[in-house]
């Protein structure tokens, strides 16, 4: 018998309670509170609520979490997703992903994970990104039917029959397999789940059913005899299920989701020297977002020490990743911990920092200059600070210099996430009293600005001789983990090749003199209207992007490294507009002026969506996406022959960097190419290529979060 919802049989139950004698009075009934209200509703309406109901199936033991990847990993995602959005996660557990596409039709949570994706699920519901893919495999017990071998097909079955549940995704996929000869008796089970049906199999009381990969090797522990005989779908994909009401949800899911995807590896720890830096391919630099250091300007980061730390992978040979750390305070604790490989924030030595970490030789020396309102009297000695008050961060040399100066300076705790410029600015609009600057980001303000000015020089040492300039008595340089020796030669011997070279005199000069760029520096100060912009086409590539299920950052990074935001560009080959599609392939997809932003913008994204789909579903969404990146630059042949040629030189035809790109690099060579299907590319371009976009998107994800 069909099991009725657990409402109905409650109602059924009030309906056949006796009737109260007639003589006497009926007792006082409390009233029954109403029964709650479906939770629909869309991203307003969750955040009003507080909190994000995700309705999930059972979750696999984590021996079997390592074999998906990102989508083993979904409640830990849904966790951050909620965090950044100041949401509580509420976990529904549901028997089954079946259950919970049902659960959230009825409208009882906002989304369901780990739902396979079918072609009536499709046009039912909306899905993020898929996650992963799995196997599904037909399960039996090993015996006289197969006396021989295991089946080949499902028409080696005849006419036995295959039980699964009514609602599962694979009752789709079976019944349009059911036309092909001999068909196979589909029974579709309406009371029990996949795993009641696995009991039966293994007892003997069914035949045949189809289970996934992971459940199966949950479910074989418990019932040993389970045999898989056939793969009947050998990626099925995974996804995050929301009804068609919640497009703003849907919408800020495929971008964190993208996001995640592309970017998981910023988040791997990793605490080797430098042999195992150069094998990732990868220099992580943790630093901070400032006028100085790290900004982002049209599009393209920017900074002192960017410039630096980009000079000094050139060398390395590698590909240089920014890790933006939240705050000063977790920048040499984020070293330690693994997450980046050098720290370059205008990081000052000092001896408690050199307990903890390997500094290099110094790239820059500076002194340490109290900061004040212009148009107040001037602090005229040391000693007259006495009971003044001075906003510093806690973690900065500038509170270790105030505090030694042993006058009685009263010291006030500014914020960790505020770099020195916030703080002069401070100053400036009379927020605070006092500051604290190095003189090389005082120097750099003081050239755009006058209502501050600089005051005691609190660590100047007096000149050695009558006349001569005092020497800068701190020194900054770049901090390393302990234990690294080979990176700290190397970085040493950057530092002094580099030193005081041509490129450093005209970055100097670039960031702390020129007026102009200064200027551009100081685009990172937008006001709170304009904050999350990187180019003047973001509405239209947020509005495509969105369109077709991909972060709009990405679309952009892509879009710089065509164009550089220029729509009227025109490529030596005919590629036009601020994406380079070709005419003949705009045509293709439906748009004849590619040099409209718009048109330019809609043909590029749909074209690199297309190519998306069409690349191996079982890959990872990451891998897909950096394979179609490739063959928009390349052409899709090409990388096909990419990664057909990996897996003949024992690389991982599946993974971009370190694998496919090198099979990319050898189809320039004669040896190789002749056999290709597509035969000779200039491979270094495609690699060259999506190596820039994703190392432009990490920046701006980290520059322009959502």
């Amino acid at each position: 018998m069909r099991v009725r919802p657990l409402h109905s049989l409650a109602l059924a139950a009030l309906v056949l309670l006796p009737a109260c004698p007639a003589k006497e009075a009926p007792p006082p009934v409390e009233e029954q509170p109403e029964p709650a209200p479906p939770r629909r509703g869309d991203l307003p309406v969750i955040a009003a609520r507080g909190r994000l109901e995700v309705l999930a199936p059972p979750a696999l033991e984590p021996s079997l979490h390592d074999r998906f990847g990102m989508l083993l990993r979904e409640r830990e995602v849904l966790a951050d997703f909620a965090r950044r959005r100041g949401l509580e996660l509420v976990i529904l557990e549901q028997p089954s992903a079946a259950a919970a596409v049902v659960a959230l039709e009825a409208g009882e949570g906002d989304l369901a994970i780990t739902v396979p994706l079918t072609e009536a699920r499709k046009a039912r519901l909306a899905f993020g990104p898929p996650l992963g893919t799995v196997e599904e495999w037909l399960v039996g017990l090993p015996g006289p039917d197969y006396p021989d071998d295991l089946p080949t097909s499902l028409r080696d079955l005849g006419e036995r029959e295959i039980v699964v549940p009514a609602s599962s995704a694979v009752a789709e996929l079976l019944a349009a397999r059911r036309s092909e000869p001999p068909r196979f008796r589909l029974v579709l089970d309406e009371e029990r789940d996949a795993a009641a049906i696995a009991a039966a199999v293994a007892a003997g009381e069914v035949p045949l059913t189809v289970l996934p990969r992971p459940q199966l090797a949950e479910l074989s522990n418990e019932y040993p005899a389970l045999t898989a005989l056939l793969m009947v779908n050998q990626a099925r994909s995974l996804g995050w299920a929301l009804r068609p009401d919640a497009p703003e949800l849907l919408l800020a899911l495929r971008g964190f989701l993208t996001e995640k995807a592309m970017t998981g590896h910023t988040e791997e720890l990793f605490t080797g020297d430098l042999d195992g830096i150069r094998q990732r391919g990868v220099l992580r630099v943790i630093t901070r977002n400032n006028p100085v250091t790290y900004f982002l300007y049209n599009g393209s980061p920017r900074g002192f020490d960017y410039l630096l730390v980009q000079r000094l992978a050139d060398r390395l040979k590698v590909r240089l990743e920014m890790v933006l750390a939240p705050s000063r305070d977790l920048l040499i604790p984020w070293l330690l911990e693994g997450r980046g490989d050098l720290v370059a924030a205008s990081l000052t030595v000092t001896p408690d920092r050199a307990e903890q970490v390997t500094f290099s030789r110094p790239y820059l020396h500076v002194d340490e200059i109290l900061v004040e309102p212009a148009a107040a009297p001037p602090v005229t000695s040391k000693e007259a600070l006495a009971g003044r008050t001075v906003h510093v961060r806690p973690s900065s040399s500038y509170h270790r210099t105030l505090k030694a100066l042993g006058v009685g300076v009263r010291l006030v705790a500014a914020d960790e996430t505020k770099e020195t410029e916030e703080l002069i600015d401070e100053v400036a609009r009379g927020a605070i009293p006092l500051t604290v600057a190095d003189s090389h980001i005082l120097q750099t303000e003081l050239t755009w600005r006058d209502d501050v000015r600089a005051g005691l020089n609190l660590t100047g040492a007096e000149p050695e001789e009558e006349g001569e300039q005092p020497k800068p008595a701190k020194a900054i340089a770049f901090a390393m983990r302990p234990g690294s020796p080979r990176l700290e030669r190397a970085v040493n011997a950057f530092v002094a090749a580099s030193y005081r070279d041509l490129e450093y005199n005209m970055a100097r000069q670039r960031y702390f003199e020129s007026s102009r760029r200064i200027a551009q520096a100081n685009a990172w100060r937008v006001p709170a209207e304009e904050e999350g912009r990187i180019s003047p086409y973001d509405d239209l590539i947020r509005k495509y992007s969105a369109k077709y299920g991909l972060d709009w950052r990405l679309m952009a990074a892509l879009a710089f490294q065509e164009s550089g935001f220029d729509p009227e560009a025109v490529s030596w080959v005919g590629a036009q507009g601020l994406f380079q599609v070709m005419p003949a392939t705009g045509k293709e997809l439906g748009f004849t002026n590619l040099k409209d932003p718009e048109q330019g913008i809609h043909a590029g994204i749909k074209y690199l969506r297309q190519l998306i789909d069409r690349i191996d579903p079982k890959l990872p969404f990451r891998q897909r996406v950096r394979m179609a990146m490739a063959a928009y630059n390349a052409g899709l042949g090409h990388v096909q022959d990419a990664r057909r040629l990996a897996a003949r030189r024992r690389l991982d035809p599946d993974r971009w960097f370190g694998h496919v790109e090198k099979a990319m690099l050898l189809l320039e060579k004669p040896r190789f190419h002749r056999w290709a299907r597509h035969g000779y590319v200039r491979g270094r371009e495609p690699v060259k290529y999506v190596s820039e976009i994703q190392n432009r998107y990490d920046n701006y994800v980290k520059l322009v979060p959502e």
